[in-house]
Protein backbone atom coordinates (compact mmCIF):
# COMPACT_ATOMS: atom_id res chain seq x y z
CA UNK A 1 0.00 0.00 0.00
CA UNK A 2 1.31 3.42 -0.94
CA UNK A 3 1.90 5.75 1.96
CA UNK A 4 -0.28 8.85 1.74
CA UNK A 5 1.66 12.09 1.44
CA UNK A 6 0.21 14.79 3.68
CA UNK A 7 0.89 18.33 2.48
CA UNK A 8 1.65 20.89 5.16
CA UNK A 9 -0.86 23.71 5.55
CA UNK A 10 0.17 27.15 4.25
CA UNK A 11 1.26 29.59 6.93
CA UNK A 12 2.20 33.29 6.87
CA UNK A 13 4.22 35.17 9.47
CA UNK A 14 5.00 38.88 9.52
CA UNK A 15 7.77 40.47 11.56
CA UNK A 16 10.20 43.33 11.89
CA UNK A 17 13.22 41.56 10.48
CA UNK A 18 15.91 44.23 10.67
CA UNK A 19 16.45 47.63 12.25
CA UNK A 20 19.35 50.01 11.78
CA UNK A 21 20.15 52.64 14.41
CA UNK A 22 22.51 55.54 13.66
CA UNK A 23 23.85 57.64 16.53
CA UNK A 24 26.53 60.18 17.43
CA UNK A 25 29.95 58.67 18.17
CA UNK A 26 33.34 60.39 17.72
CA UNK A 27 35.22 58.57 14.95
CA UNK A 28 38.57 58.39 16.78
CA UNK A 29 36.90 56.99 19.87
CA UNK A 30 34.92 54.49 17.79
CA UNK A 31 38.09 53.12 16.15
CA UNK A 32 39.59 52.58 19.60
CA UNK A 33 36.42 51.06 21.08
CA UNK A 34 35.91 48.64 18.18
CA UNK A 35 39.41 47.25 18.75
CA UNK A 36 38.50 46.76 22.41
CA UNK A 37 35.16 45.14 21.53
CA UNK A 38 36.98 42.59 19.35
CA UNK A 39 38.39 41.13 22.56
CA UNK A 40 34.91 39.92 23.51
CA UNK A 41 34.22 36.26 22.61
CA UNK A 42 31.05 37.11 20.69
CA UNK A 43 32.56 39.90 18.53
CA UNK A 44 34.31 39.21 15.21
CA UNK A 45 36.07 41.34 12.59
CA UNK A 46 34.17 41.42 9.28
CA UNK A 47 34.36 43.52 6.10
CA UNK A 48 34.33 47.23 7.04
CA UNK A 49 33.11 46.72 10.60
CA UNK A 50 32.51 44.13 13.28
CA UNK A 51 29.76 41.60 13.89
CA UNK A 52 28.22 40.27 17.08
CA UNK A 53 27.38 36.56 16.85
CA UNK A 54 25.25 33.99 18.65
CA UNK A 55 26.49 30.40 18.78
CA UNK A 56 23.27 28.85 20.15
CA UNK A 57 22.24 27.61 16.68
CA UNK A 58 25.58 26.17 15.65
CA UNK A 59 24.20 22.63 16.05
CA UNK A 60 20.50 23.14 15.29
CA UNK A 61 18.21 25.12 13.00
CA UNK A 62 15.39 27.48 13.99
CA UNK A 63 13.02 24.50 14.23
CA UNK A 64 15.21 22.64 16.72
CA UNK A 65 16.53 20.03 14.27
CA UNK A 66 20.06 18.89 15.13
CA UNK A 67 22.84 18.97 12.54
CA UNK A 68 26.62 19.16 12.19
CA UNK A 69 28.41 22.30 13.33
CA UNK A 70 27.93 25.53 11.36
CA UNK A 71 29.34 28.99 12.01
CA UNK A 72 27.59 31.24 14.57
CA UNK A 73 24.76 33.46 13.33
CA UNK A 74 25.08 37.22 13.15
CA UNK A 75 23.14 39.13 15.81
CA UNK A 76 24.31 42.62 14.81
CA UNK A 77 26.66 44.44 12.47
CA UNK A 78 28.43 47.58 13.71
CA UNK A 79 30.48 50.08 11.73
CA UNK A 80 31.06 53.74 10.97
CA UNK A 81 28.95 54.96 7.98
CA UNK A 82 31.27 55.88 5.11
CA UNK A 83 29.86 59.33 4.43
CA UNK A 84 28.78 60.37 7.92
CA UNK A 85 31.47 61.70 10.26
CA UNK A 86 31.35 60.91 13.96
CA UNK A 87 28.53 58.39 13.65
CA UNK A 88 28.02 54.74 14.58
CA UNK A 89 25.61 52.41 12.81
CA UNK A 90 24.18 49.27 14.41
CA UNK A 91 22.20 46.89 12.23
CA UNK A 92 20.30 44.16 14.12
CA UNK A 93 17.28 41.86 14.15
CA UNK A 94 15.02 42.78 17.10
CA UNK A 95 13.55 39.24 17.16
CA UNK A 96 16.61 37.07 16.77
CA UNK A 97 19.64 36.51 18.99
CA UNK A 98 19.12 39.37 21.42
CA UNK A 99 18.69 36.97 24.34
CA UNK A 100 22.25 35.75 23.83
CA UNK A 101 25.23 37.23 25.67
CA UNK A 102 26.19 39.21 22.58
CA UNK A 103 22.62 40.35 22.01
CA UNK A 104 22.33 41.69 25.55
CA UNK A 105 25.60 43.55 25.06
CA UNK A 106 24.24 45.13 21.84
CA UNK A 107 21.11 46.32 23.67
CA UNK A 108 23.23 47.86 26.41
CA UNK A 109 25.36 49.62 23.80
CA UNK A 110 22.29 51.07 22.04
CA UNK A 111 20.94 52.29 25.38
CA UNK A 112 24.12 54.31 25.99
CA UNK A 113 24.17 56.02 22.57
CA UNK A 114 23.20 59.67 22.18
CA UNK A 115 21.15 61.40 19.44
CA UNK A 116 20.07 58.14 17.83
CA UNK A 117 17.46 57.39 15.19
CA UNK A 118 16.31 54.62 12.87
CA UNK A 119 17.81 54.76 9.39
CA UNK A 120 16.34 51.44 8.18
CA UNK A 121 13.48 49.10 9.03
CA UNK A 122 12.64 45.81 7.27
CA UNK A 123 9.11 44.37 7.37
CA UNK A 124 9.25 40.68 6.42
CA UNK A 125 6.55 38.24 5.34
CA UNK A 126 7.52 34.57 5.69
CA UNK A 127 5.34 32.32 3.54
CA UNK A 128 5.49 28.62 4.42
CA UNK A 129 4.20 25.70 2.36
CA UNK A 130 2.77 27.90 -0.42
CA UNK A 131 4.92 27.23 -3.52
CA UNK A 132 2.87 29.61 -5.70
CA UNK A 133 4.68 32.42 -3.83
CA UNK A 134 7.53 32.06 -6.33
CA UNK A 135 5.15 32.97 -9.18
CA UNK A 136 4.01 36.24 -7.62
CA UNK A 137 5.76 39.45 -8.62
CA UNK A 138 5.57 43.12 -7.69
CA UNK A 139 4.28 45.03 -10.72
CA UNK A 140 5.51 48.58 -10.18
CA UNK A 141 6.36 50.36 -13.41
CA UNK A 142 9.22 52.83 -13.25
CA UNK A 143 10.97 50.71 -10.62
CA UNK A 144 14.02 48.66 -11.55
CA UNK A 145 13.96 44.90 -11.10
CA UNK A 146 16.90 42.51 -10.75
CA UNK A 147 16.31 38.75 -10.90
CA UNK A 148 18.83 36.16 -9.73
CA UNK A 149 18.26 32.67 -11.11
CA UNK A 150 19.40 29.38 -9.60
CA UNK A 151 21.18 26.50 -11.37
CA UNK A 152 17.76 24.98 -12.13
CA UNK A 153 16.72 28.10 -14.05
CA UNK A 154 14.19 29.11 -11.41
CA UNK A 155 14.06 32.45 -9.65
CA UNK A 156 15.88 32.49 -6.32
CA UNK A 157 15.88 36.22 -5.53
CA UNK A 158 14.24 39.29 -7.04
CA UNK A 159 15.07 42.86 -6.06
CA UNK A 160 12.58 45.63 -6.81
CA UNK A 161 14.06 49.10 -6.59
CA UNK A 162 17.51 50.39 -5.72
CA UNK A 163 19.34 49.79 -2.43
CA UNK A 164 20.02 53.54 -2.25
CA UNK A 165 16.35 54.47 -2.57
CA UNK A 166 13.94 55.07 0.30
CA UNK A 167 12.40 51.66 -0.18
CA UNK A 168 13.35 48.36 -1.76
CA UNK A 169 11.49 45.06 -1.97
CA UNK A 170 13.27 41.71 -1.87
CA UNK A 171 11.59 38.39 -2.66
CA UNK A 172 13.65 35.24 -2.19
CA UNK A 173 13.69 31.52 -1.47
CA UNK A 174 14.32 31.46 2.28
CA UNK A 175 14.31 27.66 2.37
CA UNK A 176 17.33 27.49 0.05
CA UNK A 177 19.14 30.08 2.17
CA UNK A 178 18.50 28.12 5.35
CA UNK A 179 19.39 24.79 3.72
CA UNK A 180 22.72 26.24 2.67
CA UNK A 181 23.41 26.98 6.33
CA UNK A 182 21.71 24.17 8.25
CA UNK A 183 21.22 21.36 5.72
CA UNK A 184 17.85 19.78 4.98
CA UNK A 185 14.80 21.47 6.53
CA UNK A 186 12.19 18.82 7.28
CA UNK A 187 9.55 21.13 8.72
CA UNK A 188 8.60 23.04 5.56
CA UNK A 189 7.82 22.11 1.97
CA UNK A 190 8.56 25.64 0.78
CA UNK A 191 9.57 28.89 2.46
CA UNK A 192 9.54 32.22 0.63
CA UNK A 193 10.22 35.61 2.13
CA UNK A 194 9.04 39.03 0.91
CA UNK A 195 10.81 41.95 2.60
CA UNK A 196 10.00 45.63 2.40
CA UNK A 197 13.18 47.56 3.27
CA UNK A 198 12.52 51.17 4.30
CA UNK A 199 15.01 53.96 4.95
CA UNK A 200 14.91 57.45 6.39
CA UNK A 201 11.51 59.10 6.78
CA UNK A 202 9.86 56.24 4.83
CA UNK A 203 9.95 54.20 8.07
CA UNK A 204 7.12 56.23 9.60
CA UNK A 205 4.94 55.44 6.57
CA UNK A 206 5.42 51.68 6.76
CA UNK A 207 1.69 50.74 7.13
CA UNK A 208 0.68 52.48 3.89
CA UNK A 209 3.81 51.28 2.06
CA UNK A 210 3.16 47.66 3.05
CA UNK A 211 -0.42 48.02 1.84
CA UNK A 212 0.75 49.46 -1.50
CA UNK A 213 3.31 46.67 -1.95
CA UNK A 214 0.64 44.00 -1.41
CA UNK A 215 -1.72 45.67 -3.88
CA UNK A 216 1.00 45.34 -6.53
CA UNK A 217 1.94 41.73 -5.63
CA UNK A 218 0.02 39.27 -7.80
CA UNK A 219 0.04 36.83 -10.74
CA UNK A 220 -1.53 38.16 -13.98
CA UNK A 221 -3.92 35.54 -15.36
CA UNK A 222 -2.89 36.18 -18.94
CA UNK A 223 -4.49 32.97 -20.24
CA UNK A 224 -7.92 34.39 -19.41
CA UNK A 225 -7.46 36.98 -22.17
CA UNK A 226 -9.15 35.98 -25.41
CA UNK A 227 -6.73 37.77 -27.75
CA UNK A 228 -3.50 35.73 -28.28
CA UNK A 229 -1.47 38.89 -28.97
CA UNK A 230 -2.63 40.36 -25.67
CA UNK A 231 -1.69 37.12 -23.92
CA UNK A 232 1.78 37.44 -25.44
CA UNK A 233 2.10 41.06 -24.30
CA UNK A 234 1.25 40.24 -20.68
CA UNK A 235 3.42 37.12 -20.73
CA UNK A 236 6.41 39.15 -21.93
CA UNK A 237 5.89 41.69 -19.13
CA UNK A 238 5.91 38.78 -16.68
CA UNK A 239 8.96 36.97 -18.04
CA UNK A 240 10.86 39.30 -20.40
CA UNK A 241 10.55 42.88 -19.03
CA UNK A 242 13.29 44.07 -21.41
CA UNK A 243 10.78 43.77 -24.26
CA UNK A 244 8.47 46.21 -22.49
CA UNK A 245 11.37 48.55 -21.74
CA UNK A 246 12.38 48.68 -25.41
CA UNK A 247 8.96 49.88 -26.59
CA UNK A 248 7.93 53.47 -27.31
CA UNK A 249 6.12 55.47 -24.64
CA UNK A 250 2.79 54.93 -26.39
CA UNK A 251 3.45 51.19 -26.58
CA UNK A 252 4.41 51.00 -22.91
CA UNK A 253 1.31 52.98 -21.92
CA UNK A 254 -0.89 50.57 -23.88
CA UNK A 255 0.78 47.56 -22.28
CA UNK A 256 0.44 49.04 -18.79
CA UNK A 257 -3.27 49.61 -19.38
CA UNK A 258 -3.64 46.03 -20.58
CA UNK A 259 -1.88 44.67 -17.48
CA UNK A 260 -4.10 46.73 -15.17
CA UNK A 261 -7.18 45.29 -16.87
CA UNK A 262 -5.94 41.68 -16.86
CA UNK A 263 -7.59 39.48 -14.20
CA UNK A 264 -5.25 38.81 -11.28
CA UNK A 265 -4.58 35.97 -8.90
CA UNK A 266 -4.01 37.84 -5.64
CA UNK A 267 -5.15 35.24 -3.13
CA UNK A 268 -1.73 35.12 -1.48
CA UNK A 269 -1.36 38.91 -1.18
CA UNK A 270 -4.88 39.12 0.29
CA UNK A 271 -3.87 36.52 2.89
CA UNK A 272 -0.67 38.49 3.59
CA UNK A 273 -2.67 41.70 4.02
CA UNK A 274 -5.04 39.95 6.43
CA UNK A 275 -2.10 38.70 8.49
CA UNK A 276 -0.54 42.18 8.50
CA UNK A 277 -3.76 43.69 9.84
CA UNK A 278 -4.01 40.97 12.50
CA UNK A 279 -0.42 41.56 13.66
CA UNK A 280 -0.29 45.33 13.20
CA UNK A 281 -0.71 46.18 16.88
CA UNK A 282 2.11 43.77 17.79
CA UNK A 283 4.43 45.30 15.18
CA UNK A 284 3.58 48.81 16.39
CA UNK A 285 4.26 47.75 19.96
CA UNK A 286 7.65 46.28 19.00
CA UNK A 287 8.70 49.48 17.23
CA UNK A 288 7.37 51.79 19.91
CA UNK A 289 8.88 49.76 22.74
CA UNK A 290 12.31 49.93 21.09
CA UNK A 291 11.97 53.67 20.48
CA UNK A 292 10.77 54.32 24.02
CA UNK A 293 13.29 52.01 25.66
CA UNK A 294 16.28 53.51 23.89
CA UNK A 295 14.96 57.01 23.10
CA UNK A 296 15.22 56.39 19.34
CA UNK A 297 13.70 58.80 16.79
CA UNK A 298 12.05 57.29 13.72
CA UNK A 299 11.71 60.11 11.22
CA UNK A 300 15.17 61.58 10.46
CA UNK A 301 16.37 61.30 6.88
CA UNK A 302 20.14 61.14 6.74
CA UNK A 303 21.54 59.93 3.44
CA UNK A 304 23.65 56.84 3.97
CA UNK A 305 25.20 54.74 1.23
CA UNK A 306 24.71 51.15 2.37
Amino acid sequence: MCKEVVEKAPEIKVSIDRLTVVAAYPSDRLDHDMREWLKKPFVQDISDGIQVVDDSNCYQDDFGNRHAYVAPEQVAFINSPRFLKDKIRIDFNPNHGLDSEGGQWVLQLIAKLQNKHFSRCDIAFDIFNEPTAQDYQVYRFGTGKQIIMGPDGKMQTTYYGSMKSGQQIRQYNKKLEQQARHGKLVNVDSWWRVELQLRGNKIADYPSLVRKMLEEFYIPEYKSLKNPSQQAMVYSMMHEPTIYASGSENTRARWRKLLRETPKDNRLSVAMAKKFVEDFQRLEYELQSIMNRFDVVADEDDTINL
